[in-house]
């Protein structure tokens, strides 16, 4: 079992990690045949793969494979191609899934034969979910004769037992299977455990349990970042920040999203970038750090302009104009929704638009006055008037 602390399952994870990883070119250079299998397969079935993320696990299978067959272990060659399937579904590259698993033959004779039927009969039933194929893979997983539970391959068909009821929305079921699994499985299944606290944070935030979901994303995020899985911790940050946000710890919060604004400046990730500028924005604000609140909020605007989203780019633009409103400074939110507006004005953003005059026709009417603010824009537009008069004559 894993360590209760995030934190130390963190370094646990990145130090097993880091052995795996250090053994296979061990075994190349100083092994035999047999140790530098041995050394293949166990990095291939426990180092953790992502999709989108660079991994040696392929490199390895297409070594070990060979290899297994040349030294007759025909068990190992099973495990491996069971391995590959694994890797194929979590790719979402389902038909080249379903093809690897069915191709298996695990060897009668193999003393890991019944746990392997299992995993592979757990593998079938994992992309049938991924295929929201829900009664095939009940009927299949119906059909597995539990392995002890003292074999890491015995804790595979209770996670597709997990994933089927989180995807056929069985929410009460899967937190208890969800919570068997975590409670039991070994610690060399990172992969699994990282999916596992997921989806079980997923669950808890369906049924209102903000609390307890933030701190299993949390350690998923932990077990993430002892992978060095970059882009999927940050959007572990940005999960992690939100709730902490709705739980109102705004200082946990800011962490998080300052955190993954660092990630992201090493590791971009344009489609998140936005979201978390907001989040930081929007925990800012309720630190009362003005300064921090607007300068995250304009580059979430920056961000949605940038990939045209209209809804992301308004909202905060809005908000800016709302801080400076509420701080006392109606000139600034003046001018932010007027430069708002400019901008869809350029982009054809007709929706857009209209919003932002409301929002004028409402700091003018309802916060400034109509003629204080009349009177301030004339002000602003003379000021204006005047700079570029003295910039022109100055060249």
């Amino acid at each position: 079992m894993t360590p209760r602390s995030p934190a130390a399952a963190e370094a646990r994870t990145r130090a097993f990690l880091t052995e795996l990883l250090a053994a296979v070119p061990i075994a190349r250079g100083q092994g035999t045949a047999a140790e530098r299998l041995a050394a293949l397969e166990r990095a291939a079935l426990f180092t953790p793969v992502f999709a989108d993320w660079p991994t040696p696990v392929d490199e390895w299978l297409q070594e070990g494979c060979p290899l297994a067959r040349e030294l007759g272990r025909a068990d190992v060659v099973a495990r491996l191609e069971l391995r590959q399937a694994v890797i194929h579904m979590r790719r979402l590259a389902l038909d080249a899934a379903q093809a690897a698993v069915d191709a298996v033959q695990i060897p009668a004779t193999s003393p890991t034969a019944a746990a392997d039927t299992a995993w592979q009969i757990a593998t079938q039933a994992r992309i049938l979910v991924r295929r929201q194929g829900f009664d095939a893979a009940r009927a299949l997983l119906a059909t597995i004769t539990p392995p002890p539970r003292d074999t890491w391959t015995a804790w595979l068909p209770i996670v597709a037992r997990a994933e089927l009821e989180v995807e056929a929305a069985d929410h009460g079921a899967a937190s208890a299977t969800l919570h068997t699994a975590l409670e039991g499985m070994p610690g060399e299944l990172v992969e699994e455990r990282i999916q596992c606290l997921q989806a079980l944070g997923f669950v808890l935030v369906t049924r209102g349990d903000a609390r307890a979901a933030r701190r299993h994303l949390d350690h998923a995020r932990h077990l993430l970042r002892a992978a060095g899985a970059w882009p999927e911790v940050i959007q572990m940050n940005l999960a992690v920040g939100s709730l902490s946000a709705a739980v109102r710890d705004h200082t946990a919060a800011q962490r998080m999203f300052q955190e993954a604004g660092e990630l992201c400046r090493r590791h971009p990730r344009p489609q998140l970038e936005a979201l978390l500028h907001m989040g930081a924005a929007r925990s800012a604000a309720a630190l009362g750090a003005f300064d921090l609140a607007v300068a995250a909020a304009l580059e979430a605007a920056r961000h949605y302009a940038a990939h045209g989203s209209v809804v992301g780019y308004v909202s905060m633009v809005v908000f800016v104009a709302r801080l400076y409103a509420e701080a006392n400074h109606p000139a600034e939110a003046y001018r932010t929704l007027a430069t708002g507006l400019a901008v869809a004005r350029h982009r054809r953003w007709q929706v857009v638009e209209d919003l932002l005059r409301t929002r004028i026709k409402h700091l003018r009417e309802d916060v400034v006055g109509a003629e204080a603010f009349d009177a301030m824009v004339t002000a602003m537009l003379e000021k204006h008037r005047q700079t570029s008069a003295g910039s022109t004559a100055a060249h």
